[in-house]
């Protein structure tokens, strides 16, 4: 089974958890809440919304997706594959 805790950064060998990619952006984003690893390629990043949406403009050009999940009565979250 594969460790979903870690996320491989692309063109590297090195995997990061989530608590490795949570420290790294709360450093710059104080709003966020939590980052949990959705899969080796997938990383979810949980904050307020003017949080998510600071993140989404910064690093949009820089990685292969990025979305912005904003549901009725769930948690908003940004669905990143670096």
């Amino acid at each position: 089974m594969e460790d979903t805790n870690t996320n491989k950064e692309a063109g590297t060998d090195k995997d990061y958890t989530a608590d490795e990619i949570y420290h790294d952006l709360k450093k710059d984003y104080d709003g966020v809440e939590n980052v949990t690893i959705k899969d080796r390629n997938v990383f979810c990043v949980y904050a307020d919304d003017d949080t998510l949406w600071q993140i989404f403009e910064d690093i949009m050009d820089g990685v292969k997706s990025i979305e912005f999940n904003a549901g009725a009565n769930e948690a908003h979250y940004l669905e990143i594959i670096p």
